[in-house]
């Protein structure tokens, strides 16, 4: 979710969106196959997760993300000095993301030199479904493991614990998912509310089995928006899970947080947030980030997705060349849940064993 003034005044999307995306998602046969690394991998990637940064948009008015961590694929090439590797050619894999892999350009093949970063895939989790666990999956895990004790605390003096999760998108949508599987679907103990600007997502929020959601209307008052927030969280919000981490939403979440109350910020946002510190600590409230994730973690989601424990939020596959029209839906707050990137090579015969003594 961006908030008004982020999308009005900070998220200036350019004339030449598209003539800008285009090049940058053209998938050629022709691309340039990079080295194996000694004792690494090459991932053929199949699959990647659209998203971008705030800041990026920010920085070139329309820069997409398709960060190198957040795709699936199968394993193209092996160096022979890989020692005790149980990694073999035509593998489906994902790739945990760390600050080596931290590439934020398009590419379709991925050296990989730590191959304990490579997770192999259960033949029953899909590619399309592997690409989003090792970016947004798994910061909303992070997420609600951080705010997992904290509840379990409150619930030893109180009889119910208010969750806001503020934001509808795809990160958002993974949380209310990802609270269901670790803290029970069906527990009335915790109440997970949501909050948006947009109607759509709200709605899809919804379907998604969320206690209630809450409109975020930019153009209310904020004393409306604050009393329509505590009017749906009967007794003040508990934890807030706040992907955007705008000021206004900072400043938003700050009000309506209780006493001894959580607020784990995702770090969405370039603006700088002003906060009272002697109004924080008199009521006992802290500010957390969100981790971004363990490959232990990680792995947890895989296995969850495996044995069908984790059920999947809403998401769609669109062709490598719809990405413009993608990432003009996305930039223009349009894309309800996680959209996914296919890529149209499928053949993974032409795979190899590199030798790196010769």
């Amino acid at each position: 979710m961006l908030d008004q003034i982020n999308k009005n005044e900070e998220v200036k999307v350019q004339k030449g969106f598209s003539e800008n995306l285009i090049p940058c998602m053209e998938c050629s046969s022709s691309v340039m196959e990079p080295d194996v690394p000694k004792g690494g991998v090459v991932i053929k990637v199949q699959y990647a997760g659209v998203c971008y940064s705030e800041g990026q948009l920010r920085k070139s008015g329309c820069r997409p993300r398709l960060p190198g961590f957040e795709v699936s694929g199968t394993i193209h090439s092996v160096c022979n000095t890989l020692p005790n590797c149980n990694i073999n050619l035509g593998d489906r894999v994902i790739l945990y993301p760390d600050e080596e892999q931290n590439d934020e350009r398009y590419t379709e093949f991925i050296p990989v030199t730590k191959v304990e970063n490579v997770l192999q895939l259960p033949q029953n989790v899909s590619l399309a479904v592997a690409a989003m666990l090792p970016g947004g999956a798994l910061q909303a895990y992070s997420a609600v493991l951080k705010a997992k004790p904290h509840v379990e605390k409150l619930l030893e003096v109180k009889p119910c614990v208010n969750v806001l999760i503020v934001g509808a998108g795809g990160l958002g949508l993974w949380s209310i998912r990802l609270a269901q599987f670790l803290m029970g679907r069906n527990n009335s103990a915790v109440r997970i509310f949501v909050a948006d600007n947009s109607i759509d997502k709200l709605l899809t929020a919804q379907e998604h089995d969320c206690f209630d959601i809450i409109h975020w209307c930019e153009e209310d008052h904020e004393q409306y928006i604050i009393e329509r927030t505590l009017d749906a969280c009967r007794g003040g919000v508990d934890i807030v899970i706040d992907f955007v981490s705008s000021p206004r939403t900072m400043q938003r979440s700050l009000r309506v947080l209780n006493r001894e109350g959580l607020i784990l910020v995702g770090g969405n946002t370039m603006s700088d947030v002003s906060i009272n510190l002697n109004a924080l600590a008199a009521k006992q409230q802290s500010i957390v980030g969100i981790p971004k994730g363990t490959l232990f973690q990680l792995r947890q989601l895989v296995d969850a997705l495996a044995d069908g424990k984790l059920e999947l939020p809403v998401y769609s596959v669109h062709k490598v060349e719809e990405a413009t029209h993608v990432f003009e839906e996305l930039a223009q707050c349009r894309l309800t849940g996680r959209a996914v990137l296919k890529f149209s090579h499928t053949d993974t015969s032409k795979v190899s064993v590199v030798d790196n003594n010769n």
